[in-house]
């Protein structure tokens, strides 16, 4: 679902949980816990919520999911170093490209 966000940071609860496999109703209830964690932030843009992966308070919460159920550490581990691959790529794909002579 992160990934999903910092992908596609204007995704709506419905394209989050189709993108993800889980019910719209349940991709809202987890964006709400992400946000309340502090691990996603969201602004408004005009009449769209843009939701934004916030990687260090998601590496703060290393214990942290649904259930009372510790994450392992390599997930946690493995997604950011995802999120970081992606936001450097994000990055480059901002950066105006130079024309071949």
């Amino acid at each position: 679902m992160l990934i999903q966000i910092a992908r596609n940071p204007r995704s709506t609860g419905r394209e989050i949980a189709l993108a993800t496999g889980i019910t719209e109703r349940a991709a809202i209830s987890v964006l709400h816990d992400l946000r309340r964690a502090g691990i996603v932030r969201s602004r408004r843009d005009g009449r769209q919520n843009v939701n934004e992966v916030d990687p260090v308070a998601l590496a703060k919460h290393r214990p942290w999911g649904a259930s009372d159920m510790e994450i392992p550490t390599p997930l946690i581990d493995a997604t950011l170093r995802g999120l970081a691959r992606l936001a450097a790529e994000m990055a480059n794909s901002d950066q105006p490209r130079s024309k071949s002579a």
